[in-house]
């Protein structure tokens, strides 16, 4: 970082491409080895865009074999991690013709191990956020969501008329960042958020922010 004076202050937030963070980690599947289950090949017919391998790598995702925790709308296909998230593909990206990239198993675990890796070399007290792209059902395009924390509440809550507002704060700075990490090809995989005021959580987590 110093040799590309990609300076780091207190207070300071990352955000890091999760697809970064699981190439880095070896989560990457051969597809070649995938055997697509029945369930898998059914699901091809209705999404015929999307191979049965991948298909199944998703279901694999889930930890649930039923296809009970995914959706499939139209051409769209999402699904429910162990951890509670909800992602386009279960946050499954193919890569190439024969591989495709998963997310890690516990996203704030990484988070947290860059965080504290950072923190312990620069002396500086940063805050860490893991992002993913993210499809709607209801909307064309990709957007940027988190998927992991460190240091940072997922939740932001304000007090007006005696009524508690919270928005998830995540997900905004996620958003904010998908404006210069963009998608596939711009290859931008961390980027800086500097001048946001929030109180430093060595304990958040992104299960925080889900239902």
């Amino acid at each position: 970082m110093n040799s590309q004076k990609f300076d780091l202050k207190d207070g300071d937030i990352l955000c890091i491409s999760s697809k970064m963070c699981s190439i880095a980690s070896g989560n990457i599947v051969d597809l070649k080895k995938v055997e697509p289950s029945e369930l898998a090949k059914e699901i091809h017919e209705k999404i015929p865009r999307k191979s049965p391998e991948p298909i199944q790598v998703i279901l694999n995702q889930t930890e649930d074999a039923t296809g009970n925790r995914i959706m499939i709308a139209d051409n769209y296909i999402g699904g429910w991690l162990p951890t509670g998230l909800f992602l386009t593909s279960a946050g499954v990206d193919r890569q190439g013709t024969d591989k495709a990239v998963v997310l890690p198993k516990n996203c704030d675990l990484i988070a947290k191990e860059i965080g504290e890796k950072l923190i312990g070399a620069l002396q500086v007290q940063i805050a860490i956020v893991t992002t993913d792209s993210d499809g709607r059902v209801d909307k064309k395009g990709a957007n940027q969501v988190a998927v992991g924390l460190y240091g940072i509440d997922g939740l932001r809550k304000t007090q007006y008329d005696d009524k508690t507002y919270v928005e998830t704060l995540c997900d905004m700075l996620a958003n904010s960042v998908g404006l210069v990490m963009g998608q596939r090809g711009v290859n931008i995989p961390v980027v800086k958020i500097r001048g946001l005021e929030y109180e430093f959580n060595e304990s958040a987590t992104i299960e925080d922010a889900l239902n």
